[in-house]
């Protein structure tokens, strides 16, 4: 597929040619297009040829790794050390540990936008009135998800105020505890900013998202430990620091863990959106990996299934 061709389905131009109702769908896609490579470009300025380097250490690991997982973070953070050793993001006063901690926020977002571009750029909408339910879906934790993960990793797009807002759904390996996650990665900052998005991961494991969470909240606690060289023995009792930020983290990210529940499931129905400006569907849910040409993101609307 020519990606710069199927954009043009999208072009300001023909919003005049589609039904009111769906006048939204090309809008929301330029919106979501331009955001996306100005994430791109604001990588690649600041680690220029990043993303080549992390193709190549994933052809490197080649099937030491599950195949549902991209690329773990720490081969991310082990590109940066090598080769931009000089480029992470610095804070004034920041000193050896937070570096370290600004570093691994680099590496946690490009291990999302590189999952994303590695899987071919897939925008996914969710209809309205499916979000309402998954707002409404509760505390599990799915924890067969990578068994049923479509892509390496997915932009979860919706209209705003500005155009559009997302976030980055991939699962990632921890190699050294053998464990998976999903890692959740909020782009909502009023206009694309790289530094602005956070990344979330959650253990899946657990049972319950607030169980993954407080899972979570002592994993980062003892990782921090290791950096710091120092040893913290948590509160772990009922209603203890560590089980309110727990509780806050499920709170924040439970949406999230459910749509990607369901963007894994059979109840999903993702089609091709350019069909709405009366184009030919460029693939089928999942989309297999295509020698696509051009940089422009498919979309999809992803309602219930029939």
């Amino acid at each position: 597929m020519d990606r710069d061709t199927y954009a043009k389905n999208f072009a300001k131009r023909r919003d005049g040619e589609l039904a009111e109702q769906f006048r939204w769908v090309p809008k929301m896609y330029r919106a979501a297009a331009s955001r996306l490579e100005k994430l791109e470009r604001q990588a690649e300025r600041q680690f220029p040829g990043v993303f080549d380097r992390l193709d190549q250490a994933r052809d490197t690991v080649g099937d030491t790794i599950p195949t549902w997982c991209w690329l773990p973070v720490t081969h991310v953070q082990q590109v940066l050390t090598d080769h931009y050793p000089h480029r992470t993001t610095r804070a004034p006063g920041a000193t050896g540990p937070g570096l370290a901690a600004l570093a691994a926020g680099d590496a946690a977002r490009l291990q999302a936008i590189g999952a994303w571009r590695a899987a071919g750029r897939h925008m996914v909408n969710i209809h309205d009135a499916t979000i309402l339910e998954l707002r409404k879906a509760g505390d599990r934790m799915p924890a067969d998800l990578p068994q049923r993960w479509p892509l390496h990793g997915l932009y979860v797009v919706s209209e705003a105020p500005n155009g559009a807002l997302g976030a980055f759904l991939h699962l990632e390996w921890d190699e050294r505890e053998q464990r998976a996650e999903l890692r959740i990665a909020p782009d909502v900052a009023p206009t694309a900013a790289l530094d602005r998005i956070p990344v979330q991961p959650l253990h899946l494991e657990g049972g319950t998202v607030t169980e993954a969470a407080r899972r979570t909240v002592l994993s980062v606690q003892a990782g921090i430990d290791t950096v710091l060289g120092t040893e913290t023995l948590p509160d772990i009792s009922p209603g203890s620091a560590v089980d309110e930020a727990a509780r806050l983290v499920a709170q924040k990210n439970a949406f999230w863990v459910a749509a990607a529940d369901w963007l894994a499931s059979d109840r999903t129905t993702p089609f091709d959106a350019a069909v709405v400006a009366g184009a030919e569907p460029a693939a089928d849910w999942p989309p297999a990996k295509a020698q696509d040409t051009g940089r422009a993101p498919v979309l999809w609307l992803a309602g219930p299934a029939s």
